[in-house]
């Protein structure tokens, strides 16, 4: 009877961040050894990711490295090369969630090392898997990390989708920024509610500006159609990143913006949350 009679479990929110380079995180051109610190909000958040090579072409993709589907605490991921270590913006989005009272957070990062938008559309991965690898990818790690909530009756709601492009965009994938990630989200909310009902009501989206946008014609037009996008849907919202500086590639957030990135992430999630 006291079964009957106790209070469900408080639901757990899920955010999960999805995009290229800067979403996984380079630590390669860094004056001192790249590190995202100490932080007692990190102890208290549940990180799973998988983060697929720059060279890869297949599907079931080639990985940096990945957590195999299971929750750990946060932390840097694996490396490679002059890349002693990845890590994005995850840690100060966070932090700054803690801050702002939310004291657990499951997050599933699914990055990328470069490539352009094709890579994440379902209908690239309907026509050619290897095409589409990452929607196909991402599909893959969210069933084997939600499945393994659900069999331990853990109740989760996805919360938010935090997305940061990458800027390796041909002109026919910049041109279609907006609708590829238009449809993205909607294929996205679609799935997850198809396998696990009601778990991305309200799922909001953060997208990310593109790294370097006033430097490149392709990219400006990526952040211009990201731009009109988050304007033109009440679920989403645009942070800009130009203010923010880059290492000396040109194209790449160190430390600094990274963690910036992060808090404002953090602080436009929680604005659109304010509205509802």
């Amino acid at each position: 009877m006291s079964d009957l009679l106790a209070e469900p479990a408080p639901l757990t929110p899920v955010f999960l961040l999805v995009g290229q380079s800067n979403m996984l995180g380079t630590t390669c051109l860094e004056e001192q050894a790249s590190d995202p610190g100490r932080n007692t909000a990190d102890k208290h958040v549940e990180f799973a990711w998988s983060n697929v090579h720059a060279l890869n072409t297949e599907y079931p993709p080639r990985l940096y490295g990945n957590s195999n589907n299971e929750f750990r605490t946060l932390h840097a991921q694996q490396g490679e090369g002059a890349d002693r270590t990845f890590w994005g913006p995850e840690f100060a989005f966070a932090r700054a969630m803690h801050v702002a009272g939310w004291r657990r957070l499951t997050l599933i990062k699914v990055s990328r090392g470069g490539g352009g938008n094709t890579y994440w559309s379902r209908r690239a991965f309907c026509e050619a898997p290897a095409q589409g690898h990452m929607w196909g990818h991402l599909l893959d790690v969210l069933r084997g990390c939600l499945d393994a909530l659900v069999e331990q009756r853990v109740r989760f709601r996805v919360c938010g989708l935090l997305y940061l492009q990458g800027e390796s965009n041909s002109d026919a994938e910049a041109a279609a920024a907006g609708p590829r990630l238009n449809a993205f989200i909607d294929d996205l909310h679609a799935w997850l509610e198809a396998r696990y009902a009601g778990a991305s009501d309200g799922m909001h989206a953060v997208i990310g500006e593109i790294a370097a946008s006033q430097s490149d014609p392709r990219r400006a037009k990526t952040a211009r159609q990201h731009f009109a996008l988050a304007t033109h849907r009440d679920d989403a919202s645009f942070v800009g990143t130009r203010d923010l500086a880059l290492k000396s590639d040109g194209i790449h957030f160190g430390k600094d913006a990274k963690l910036e990135i992060g808090r404002r992430f953090a602080r436009a999630y929680l604005l659109a949350r304010d509205r509802l």
